[in-house]
């Protein structure tokens, strides 16, 4: 179903509400008859309205705008780094619109495609963890962040923190 077909399924909802309403409220002259066909009216239209909405979800999800944010999404939940398959896995989608997605990402400068054996990986380089690290401007020394130096075991100059 396309989306004017998942509308128009939605929209159908209504008219069954109003005559299974309408059979609910006639029945209370006595008939049971009509209370019984307004409630499966009202069934089927709880379902048909369902359907409709399933649907537009569905295809609000699988649009390519939301793809694209979803495999970002993916990504930082990965470490940064993400395939078409992993991508297919997550959203249910055909191998052609994951590749489309990933290709535009990529194609934006968000992600840097990276062949690795019989695989394209999407690197997402702002989502990569950074290493942080003491070091000394004057004679290069690189200490780690878990030290608690302020100044140059070797020069006794004030240490920077750089993020590599």
């Amino acid at each position: 179903m396309k989306k004017a077909t998942a509308v128009f399924v939605s929209l159908l909802s209504i008219p069954l509400y109003l005559i299974g309403f309408l059979f609910v409220i006639a029945s209370g002259s006595g008939g049971t008859s009509r209370l019984l066909a307004g409630l499966g009216l009202l069934v089927v239209a709880t379902a048909v309205l369902l359907l409709g909405r399933n649907r537009l979800r569905r295809l609000a999800e699988i649009d390519p705008d939301s793809l694209k944010t979803g495999a970002v999404e993916l990504a930082q939940r990965l470490g940064g780094e993400l395939t078409v398959a992993q991508l297919r896995a997550e959203y249910r989608i055909s191998e052609k619109q994951a590749t489309d997605a990933l290709e535009q990402l990529a194609a934006e400068g968000s992600a840097v495609r990276e062949q690795r054996e019989q695989r394209a990986v999407y690197v997402f380089t702002g989502l990569l963890p950074s290493k942080a690290e003491r070091t000394c401007p004057y004679c290069g020394t690189k200490l780690p962040i878990r030290d608690a130096l302020h100044k140059c075991p070797n020069c006794g100059a004030n240490l920077e923190i750089s993020k590599t």
